[in-house]
């Protein structure tokens, strides 16, 4: 399956909640957010995500660089 992604790298923190509002604002779940290494990037993500009322995780046990966001009933693929 083909997931619609974001991609925030070279994106400021200042410029994520935006950036990800508008795209959780079209995009059908599940979808990806990649992030990248930054905790940072990755808490305010995962506070966006939960304001749309869905949930994230990892994509893998060895990219934690990139979330799937789920409707928060979603129990796994």
């Amino acid at each position: 399956m083909k997931l619609k992604t974001l991609d925030l790298h070279k994106t400021r923190h200042q410029d994520v909640e935006e950036r990800v509002a508008r795209f959780l604002n079209w995009a059908e779940v599940p979808c990806r957010i990649i992030t990248g290494d930054s905790n940072t990037m990755k808490t305010i993500v995962k506070e966006m995500v939960d304001k749309y009322g869905y949930h994230c995780y990892n994509e893998s046990a060895i990219n934690h660089g990139s979330l799937i966001v789920v409707e928060n009933s979603y129990k796994g693929f």
